[in-house]
């Protein structure tokens, strides 16, 4: 594993010596890594398909995904669910219809989900193609409570162009947006609604532009991005970066550390401070 350090504190994350693990390859651009019940599942967006890896075999599960992308595990009510593109919805992963409309009015397509404590969705939606029928018309990261069907929009999200990947902070107050066009990651206060830019991430760093993200559970950011996963503490500081041999997609946690989707393969990278699932 190559580890570039911008401050030593990185050294409390990660242990530079620690091997980048490959744990298959032979994909087309697989997404969406979710950890459940000791098993880890991924989407190979491309071709539609989504996977489950498990001792060292990647056996497919779905075959006709309605091109799904980003995955999380629901753990109040034990599920996985996911961002199925073409279907414009929030579905399970048995492929019940969760949310696909804002208002009455189809979503655009979703992109990444996350869920909170109490089972509340969180869920980007960028504006990011043409497609048959009505759609918001702009790009949202929106909160479903499945309980009373009430469907929040954050209104700050529809000045950016591409949100895309979403993490809360570990008390929940607290929402990353990366912002994949301009390269950047926004933090969002739940309670105000007010946002800002958190950091810019270097696109001379290599391949790549900012995706997924997950947080530890001392508020550590873990983004994929240009030339690999940056490392930023929770006040926004750079810590580090670790290269990847091939653009990083999305990362989650387990619960040794972070499983990566990259392009062609899924990888592994133990982590020395406990990440929220």
């Amino acid at each position: 594993m190559e580890l570039i350090p911008r401050d030593g504190a990185v050294n409390e994350l990660i242990d530079a010596a620690e091997p980048l693990e490959r744990w298959d390859t032979g994909f087309t651009f697989t997404e969406g890594p979710v950890y459940c019940r000791g098993l880890h599942y991924f989407t190979d967006f491309m071709v539609n398909k989504i996977f489950r890896y498990e001792g060292g075999v990647s056996t497919l599960i779905d075959g006709n995904s309605f091109f799904s992308i980003g995955m999380t595990y629901d753990r109040k009510n034990d599920r996985i669910l996911r961002c199925a593109r073409d279907r414009r919805a929030i579905m399970d992963l048995e492929g019940n219809v969760i949310v696909d409309n804002y208002r009455g009015t189809p979503i655009n397509g979703s992109n990444d989900v996350i869920v909170d404590s109490g089972g509340r969705i969180y869920f980007s939606d960028p504006l990011s193609r043409k497609i048959e029928g009505l759609q918001t018309g702009h790009s949202s990261v929106f909160r479903y409570d499945e309980k009373t069907g009430e469907m929040y929009l954050f209104e700050p999200v529809k000045a950016l162009e591409y949100p895309n990947g979403i993490a809360l902070s570990p008390d929940e107050k607290l929402l990353y947006i990366t912002e994949t066009r301009g390269s950047d990651v926004y933090r969002l206060d739940i309670a105000s609604g007010k946002m800002e830019l958190f950091v810019h991430l270097d696109e001379k760093a290599g391949e790549g532009r900012p995706d997924g993200l997950r947080l530890d559970a001392r508020g550590n950011l873990y983004v994929t991005g240009p030339g690999g996963i940056w490392l930023l503490d929770p006040r926004g500081k750079i810590l580090g970066l670790v290269k990847m041999p091939e653009t990083a997609a999305n990362l989650c946690f387990d619960d040794r550390g972070l499983f990566i989707t990259a392009s062609t393969g899924i990888y592994h990278l133990n982590t020395k401070i406990p990440g929220l699932l």
